[in-house]
């Protein structure tokens, strides 16, 4: 039995991220149903505010012909028990006859967290949690940060030359990476929340931070501007009716420059003022902030310094750091370097996935529990 639960469970787990990217602040989930050693029907969480796995995957079922009585479901996270955007999945798993119910995880959501096991149980179901349980965790994680922590998932991103450098001098051009790691930013552009850099980022690119993978939905780009001095002239600026842009500045700056907080205002751009913006203290009250708005995942792009902020602040939860062949031919003290050597020592980072896209490396970590 226990093979056959991990065998259907690894596949409700393949399902699950089919949702990422449009499911947010809800969980990914995926569900399959099996009766006498027969998928009956498969589902997924497919968009917030629309049928969780459970139902789509009962409905499959049913669409199918099949009969559901004495069948056993499988599902990568509890089922819910409570009326949202949605009815209680409990509901429809009793009334469909399932008889047994493999979870791989508790919600850690307060409305449910344990209470729908416990409805199931009381109604006569049987019910087994934890079959492929850390797995379920880690496709999780930015979810349960979220549900327990009250702050978003912190993905931090770079990019740097072989020999350590996140820019290049101006004659050596502007990509550090080629195309198709440029294209694949993008794509996890189209996963996340927000896009957060630092004004020297701005000052120095002028960036859009925009998703343009053509899919998925478009981040809220955040500057740290401690100072207030983002121009109404910038690419962010001046595109923040279309897609939304969040200034960060220090209280006392939005006060005494007001007339240019009332034009960035104008102009689309909302201002959040915070005590203090690149601390500790700032970056804390910052993501909780975000957590008040139902982000699961806020990506930081940048620049050097805001990543350090992040990380020695201990508020990375994943990093992203993409290698180039590239080297720079004339270093100067201008350009910016990030060692991350002992940030990972202290932070125990861990590797856990490596990919090439043409001559760059991807190397991605996760912190050690």
């Amino acid at each position: 039995m226990e093979n056959t639960d991990r065998t259907y469970m690894q596949r409700a787990l393949s399902l699950a991220p089919r949702g990422r990217g449009a499911v947010e602040p809800n969980p990914m989930v995926g569900a399959v149903l099996v009766k006498d050693g027969q998928v009956l029907g498969e589902g997924w969480h497919e968009r917030y505010g629309e049928p969780h796995a459970e139902r789509n995957a009962i409905d499959a079922a049913r669409q199918a012909g099949a009969d559901l009585r004495g069948a056993t479901l499988y599902v990568t996270l509890e089922p819910c028990c409570h009326h949202g955007k949605t009815p209680p999945c409990t509901r429809a798993i009793i009334e469909a006859g399932i008889r047994r119910v493999v979870t791989a995880m508790v919600d850690p959501d307060e409305h449910v967290a344990g209470k729908g096991v416990r409805v199931l149980r009381e109604a006569g179901l049987a019910v087994d949690v934890g079959v492929c349980g850390e797995e379920a965790r880690e496709l999780l994680a930015p979810y349960s940060t979220l549900r327990l922590q009250g702050r978003p998932w912190v993905l931090c991103k770079w990019a740097r030359t072989a020999d350590g450098f996140l820019a290049l001098p101006p004659e050596e051009g502007r990509w550090i990476t080629g195309e198709a790691a440029r294209q694949y930013v993008h794509e996890v552009r189209s996963r996340c929340d927000g896009i957060l850099v630092g004004l020297g980022t701005v000052l120095a690119d002028d960036p859009m931070l925009n998703n343009r993978s053509g899919a998925g939905k478009q981040p809220v780009r955040v500057v740290l501007d401690a100072q207030l001095r983002l121009e109404p002239t910038s690419k962010l600026v001046r595109t923040a009716f279309d897609h939304p842009l969040l200034v960060v500045a220090e209280e006392r700056a939005v006060r005494t420059r007001g007339d240019h907080a009332e034009r960035l205002r104008a102009a689309g751009a909302e201002i959040l003022p915070l005590r203090e913006v690149l601390s500790p203290l700032g970056l804390r009250a910052l993501l909780a902030e975000f957590g008040k708005r139902r982000w699961t995942v806020l990506l930081v792009e940048g620049g050097a310094r805001v990543l350090r902020c992040c990380l020695e602040a201990g508020r990375g939860d994943e990093l992203m750091e993409f290698i180039s062949p590239k080297t720079v031919n004339k270093p100067t003290e201008n350009l910016p370097r990030l060692d991350l050597g002992s940030m990972r020592r202290e932070e125990t980072y861990a590797l856990f996935e490596k990919r090439r896209f043409g001559d760059d490396e991807l190397r991605r970590y996760r912190r050690k529990k």
